[in-house]
């Protein structure tokens, strides 16, 4: 069952969003199918869950708490209901999918191939789509299903550069499909230095020919970042005291920033990590207008955004030129459902990273590379939050991600089930070798 349903994630992952329909008020897309049948899954096997959980499920179950309790008092219960059962879908549902079915590495390194493979298969078809500058999958899903589900301004000349228009694939928009490449580019890459083989070659290549075709800016700080990262996996446990103190020195200067800075900390940091100064100059802006909304809610945030909703207080002129969204995941959890809860999801995130990098060292040779991938890969997914919003299928893609690495905890089995195919293939090598003189 579990297996069925984690390939049906996988595939409904690269469904257009074009495929849905309507049930009232909430918007049912086949990932969301999916993954409400694996969180049914997981309650109907509630004692199995409870053998694999830790501090870092608490946390997302407060989380949902959380989203609840700041979508009653700021809505209604009627809203709170709809809103936090979907939030629940793609947040346990994704995560305790990944949980409950990736227990072994054969299973990790499955589902990290069939994400792989199949982005590398979408390269030509980004590239004919951003060199023609024709979105021709979401016009054959358009003219399937009936429904119009890209923004217009996707055609328009605002996502045009130098003739080549940015590339979307089968997504919503080139940051979740430029996102989602550089997720599973360490994995990819990883395995090339591992095997050296030219279809992992072919695949990594493929990767990053379509980040390039996005024309974003988050997939390139994500390389950026997991560049630095794999430094720090490379000599965290050799150099655990100097990397505490790089990290506290950085805290220190991050306050003397924000303290004797008119910009701000964060501001600084979102103007720089864009590359189009226009974008890093109004994502600057949402993290300054909206502190106001936060310091007025701290605890249950100011609920839902969207029309007929709730929205957060900025000029006018922004309000006509950015409309109502916010682009940085983290900023846009806080303002919705306050602080705490952003300090619970802060805290499992980076609760399981440090876990998985400080067992590390402990893993044989073939685990611990898919590990290391897997630090890379998410640390980065938590830095790269700041400055894109995971909205839309990337936010379930970040969920299950997160739980996609607790096989790691049992890494004395793993060992020594690698170890004992390792006697047995060295013993079928003698005998082999036996045979053969025997032979002679």
């Amino acid at each position: 069952m579990l297996r069925l349903l984690a390939i049906l994630f996988v595939v409904s992952v690269f469904i257009p969003v074009e495929f849905y329909t309507m049930a009232g008020s909430v918007r049912i897309e086949p990932y969301r199918i999916v993954l409400g049948i694996a969180l049914l899954h997981t309650l109907l096997n509630f004692k199995a869950m409870l053998e694999r959980a830790d501090i870092v499920d608490v946390c997302l179950i407060g989380l949902l708490v959380l989203a609840f309790a700041s979508i009653w008092h700021n809505h209604d219960l009627q809203q709170a209901v709809e809103s936090s059962g979907i939030y629940a879908i793609e947040t346990l549902g994704a995560f305790f999918l990944a949980r409950m079915y990736i227990t072994t590495p054969e299973r990790f390194y499955q589902i990290n191939q069939m994400f792989i493979v199949t982005l590398a298969s979408l390269t030509l078809f980004a590239a004919y789509e951003a060199f023609a500058q024709h979105r021709f999958l979401h016009e054959i899903a358009k003219q399937i299903t009936g429904h119009d589900a890209l923004d217009f301004r996707l055609y328009m000349h605002y996502y045009i550069r130098n003739g080549v228009m940015r590339a979307t694939s089968l997504f919503e928009h080139p940051i979740l499909y430029g996102s989602l490449l550089a997720l599973c580019f360490p994995f990819a890459f990883m395995l090339l230095r591992r095997t050296r083989s030219m279809v992992a070659g072919v695949n990594v290549i493929a990767l990053i020919v379509s980040m390039l075709l996005t024309l974003s800016s988050a997939p390139l700080l994500s390389l950026i970042f997991q560049s630095v990262i794999a430094v720090l996996v490379k000599f965290w446990n050799s150099a655990r005291r100097l990397w505490i103190a790089l990290l506290f020195a950085g805290l220190s200067v991050s306050l003397l920033i924000n303290a004797f800075s008119n910009r701000g900390f964060f501001g600084i940091l979102i103007s720089y990590l864009t590359f189009n100064p226009n974008t890093g100059y109004f994502r600057m802006l949402q993290w300054e207008y909206s502190m106001d909304d936060i310091a007025e809610n701290p605890i249950f945030g100011i609920g839902l955004i969207g029309p007929g909703l709730h929205d957060w207080t900025r000029p006018y002129w922004i309000a006509s030129w950015f409309g109502n969204s916010i682009d940085s995941f983290w900023l846009l959890l806080t303002l919705q459902h306050g602080l705490f809860a952003a300090a619970l999801l802060l805290f499992a995130s980076l609760y399981a990273s440090f876990n998985a990098l400080n067992l590390l060292h402990k893993h044989g040779d073939t685990t611990r590379w898919m590990v290391a991938a897997w630090v890379m890969s998410f640390f980065s997914l938590i830095l790269i939050g700041f400055t894109v919003d995971y909205f839309g299928k990337l936010q379930p893609m970040f969920f299950f991600t997160l739980g996609a690495i607790s096989w790691a905890k049992d890494y004395p089995i793993w060992n020594r089930q690698a170890e004992e195919l390792e006697t047995e293939q060295a013993i079928a090598d003698t005998d082999t070798d036996i045979t053969r003189k025997d032979g002679d």
